[in-house]
């Protein structure tokens, strides 16, 4: 009884098993016939040389994902078969050049950039997966540490794991806006020439591909993402200075971009107002992290115990830091101790030489935030301070000049007691 019992449990196993195989095979099949299908009907509607390179890069597509099922495709494609499938198809693409008068090459060459943007719009939505699980981590870990310390992350805050995490997601951002502009580029690339000179049906058709790789959903999502980076680390220093940098690059990349995504969306029915929203969000995320740099800027100079009044621009910081080196310069020619020496060599060293002339100084000159007028105005007036601080002649230099004579006439006296002679017969 028990023999029978796992032969009929044996024999439904068996049973499962080769109907769950049939309906894969099912599914694949059907896959291919579909997809064949939709080509051919997309090669008998070209009108472009784009939709025949775009459809040639599809046919390579279908040889390369059913490449292994061809025995079971011949069966279920009897008499035509696989080979012979997908040769009639790139017979019918080769027809269909002809008629429209379209050059090899030139399918070649945007075959080649269909091939580079999609792989570009794996990337984009792969990275784009990854940063929305790092960010998660940074957040929750920031949390931790904020309910720790009393503060959010910043750059040195001494978390290995965490600072990683920031690492990894700080890159990814940056390399995803690089390639959602790289992936818009290889789309207008493929027309080979301006907005304006394109024909309707071309501009529906590039239309179309920027809807399909979804650019202007990704041109927010990285907006949404990188302001949402800028929040939750709270970075300082130099980190908030790349962030900065990084927006407006993104920024310079748009305006090049937005005006021909405006004559696309004149020739269509695509909503215009994408490009405000777009233009909005990026005024709203530069307002952010130049109020964390200025913010950051005003924390370190607060935290070196510096007395200067606060700032929420470029001008401002130029006016106050040269009221606060002017104050010095005078204070100095009236004192005649130490103390304006000790505080400029704090300033000096805890200061300019570490933060602002290795950092903040070049960094605001190359962002516009300063001009390079101002940053010479503010190196001009360290100087004078350092040179009202550090006379020419000190009391040190008075010291050394001392040393210096007594030790010419010691040298002198033993001379003079050893003799002549003592010194012949050395």
């Amino acid at each position: 009884m028990k023999t029978i019992v796992r032969l009929l449990a044996l024999l439904a196993i068996i049973t499962i098993t080769l109907a769950a195989q049939q309906k894969s095979d099912y599914a694949i099949v059907q896959r291919f016939q579909t997809m064949i299908k939709t080509m051919a009907k997309n090669i008998d509607q070209a009108k472009t040389v784009q939709e025949c390179a775009e459809a040639n890069t599809s046919i390579d597509a279908v040889e390369k994902e059913f490449d292994n099922n061809k025995t079971l495709i011949n069966k279920a494609n009897y008499p035509d078969g696989y080979d012979k499938t997908i040769e009639q198809l790139r017979g019918k693409l080769l027809i269909r050049q002809r008629d429209l008068g379209v050059i090899e090459s030139q399918i070649a060459r945007i075959a080649d950039l269909e091939v580079k943007i999609r792989a570009l719009s794996d990337q984009v939505m792969s990275l784009t997966n990854q940063n929305e699980t790092l960010l998660a981590q940074v957040q929750q870990l920031s949390q931790n540490v904020k309910k720790l310390s009393g503060d959010l992350f910043n750059s040195t805050t001494p978390i290995d794991s965490l600072h990683n995490l920031i690492v990894k997601l700080r890159q990814g951002l940056q390399e995803r806006d690089a390639l959602i502009f790289a992936l818009t580029d290889s789309l207008f690339m493929q027309y080979d020439k301006n907005v304006g000179d394109m024909k309707d049906v071309e501009k529906q058709g590039l239309l179309s591909k920027i809807d399909r790789h979804g650019i202007i959903g990704n041109v927010k999502r990285s907006i949404i993402d990188n302001v949402a980076f800028l929040e939750t680390t709270q970075l300082k220093g130099s980190d908030l200075v790349t962030l900065v940098r990084q927006q407006k690059r993104f920024r310079s990349q748009w305006i090049g971009l937005a005006p021909k995504l405006a004559s696309l969306y004149l020739s269509g029915k695509s909503n215009l107002s994408e490009i405000s929203v777009v233009d909005s969000m990026l005024t709203a995320w530069g307002d952010r992290v130049d109020n964390g740099m200025w913010r950051s800027l005003n924390m370190l100079i607060k935290d070196k115990s510096f007395a200067m009044r606060e700032f929420k621009n470029g001008d401002e910081f130029v006016v106050n830091i040269l009221a606060f080196l002017d104050e010095q310069i005078q204070r100095a020619n009236k004192e005649t101790d130490e103390t304006q020496y000790k505080l400029f060599t704090n300033f000096n060293e805890s200061l300019w030489l570490t933060d602002l002339n290795a950092t903040w100084l070049p960094a605001l000159a190359e962002l516009g935030k300063i001009s390079e007028t101002q940053k010479k105005d503010i190196e001009s007036k360290y100087e004078k301070w350092h040179a009202a601080v550090t006379p020419g002649a000190t009391w040190r230099t008075y010291v050394l000049i001392v040393l210096g004579t007594l030790l010419v006439a010691f040298i002198g006296i033993w001379i003079f007691r050893k003799g002549p002679k003592e010194i012949e017969k050395e």
